[in-house]
């Protein structure tokens, strides 16, 4: 397998090794794997736990923590989760920018296929997905393979974004409309106080979680580039405008709020946050400039409040430990992206990817879980760990590469 990611003698080979190693991991593996969330899915652990919700969070959160994977033992099975295969995809149509190489695109045309022939269009009349195959118990909501996500479908929608940019692909281009079709009928809220998504179709009203709200203005934000359709990018100002409300003096998010009452959780959803609000900008251009100072001071805490100058980032600050992959990951793709604002945040993107990578990665290609002073937990999670990181190592090569042609550029004046 030829390495040649980038040609550009500026590129640090490191990061061309490692997405290569992961890329072919990812392969042998056939896209499938375990999840964080899978403990229910065997016959077993939904038995022992039947209706009792706070049973079903136990055993979930026991799979999740414990550093030996039991799973096979209790027969719970690898599966492909629909939100990773968004992902892949949008991590292989990158790699195909950056090498012209056609196995990358091959790869993403499968993807998508997967995507486009297991969305769930009958049910709602639109393009929408669910990622899980399986059911997952949480404190709001029981989320099963029947019921679509905002997060899901708006990894989905980017990855078909991503091929209409790279292709032309009309097709691509209709089902990612449709998806933002979707997040308008289904998920959007709308009052005198304030304009949110919801997480999924039946979730509790009462609870509005920040990050998801801003995936679905970033869908949005895209679709308008494209159309100019003013009603939605009227929902999406009225959306960020709830959302930057919320913002903190530091500059961070809080995770979510149920009938008004905030719930403190800060991690690698503020990347979240700050993705869709540098897209939200860069595709709509609002006159206010309140956008801009939220997105820079949320930027500004996340890059000296959340990660330590090595690279690692906290797992919930102000707390440490354990290093998490999903935090780590997300740190690379919103400090590569972010860099249009300030060089030198591509330069963290680097630092957050070296560590990562010297510290996180196996030999056999696939990175670990969580991180502890003593304990590292090596579990191979498909989606958390090897999608993100392959789509982060991606992103940061894209954004490499694209600075580097700048710099060629301008040089060439």
């Amino acid at each position: 397998m030829s390495k040649a990611i980038i040609t550009s003698k500026n590129t640090n080979g490191y990061l061309k090794d490692s997405v290569l190693d992961l890329y072919t991991f990812v392969k042998e593996n056939g896209f499938e794997g375990y999840d964080p969330y899978d403990g229910l899915n065997s016959e077993f652990t939904s038995w022992i736990s039947k209706n009792n919700k706070w049973l079903k969070i136990f055993i979930i959160q026991s799979f999740k923590s414990f550093p030996i994977n039991l799973r096979a033992l209790l027969g719970i099975k690898k599966s492909i989760n629909l939100k990773s295969i968004g992902l892949f995809s949008s991590a292989f149509l990158k790699l195909y920018k950056l090498t012209n190489e056609e196995k990358f695109l091959k790869d993403a045309k499968f993807c998508l296929d997967l995507l486009k022939n297991n969305s769930l269009e009958k049910k709602y009349s639109n393009y929408c997905w669910v990622g899980n195959s399986f059911k997952v118990q949480f404190p709001d909501d029981l989320g099963t393979p029947d019921v679509p996500s905002i997060v899901c479908t708006a990894a989905c929608a980017f990855a078909f974004l991503e091929h209409y940019e790279d292709t032309d692909s009309e097709e691509s281009l209709e089902i990612a409309k449709s998806s933002a079709q979707f997040i308008i009928d289904n998920l959007y809220m709308s009052d005198e106080e304030k304009s949110v998504f919801k997480y999924t179709p039946t979730y509790n009203k009462n609870v509005i979680v920040y990050n998801a709200s801003t995936l679905g203005v970033r869908v949005l934000s895209h679709i308008y580039r494209y159309t100019n359709n003013k009603d939605i990018l009227e929902i999406s100002k009225r959306v960020m405008d709830y959302i930057v409300s919320k913002q903190k003096p530091t500059g961070a998010w809080f995770f979510s709020e149920t009938n008004g009452i905030e719930r403190m959780q800060i991690d690698f959803h503020q990347g979240f946050i700050l993705e869709s609000l540098n897209d939200f900008i860069k595709y709509t251009n609002p006159d206010n400039g309140k956008y801009m100072d939220a997105l820079l001071k949320g930027a500004e805490f996340y890059k000296n409040e959340q990660f330590l100058p090595d690279g690692r980032c906290k797992w919930r600050y102000p707390r440490l430990w354990p290093i998490d992959i999903h935090n780590q990951a997300q740190g690379i793709i919103t400090f590569s992206k972010l860099s249009n604002l300030r060089p030198d945040y591509l330069e963290f993107a680097k630092t957050i990817a070296k560590w990562t990578r010297d510290n996180m990665q196996d030999e056999s290609g696939y990175f670990y879980y969580q991180k502890w002073p003593v304990i590292t937990n090596k579990i191979q999670y498909i989606r958390w760990g090897q999608a993100w990181m392959l789509l982060a190592l991606s992103t940061l090569l894209e954004e490499i590469s694209h600075h580097e042609k700048q710099t060629e550029f301008h040089n060439s004046k």
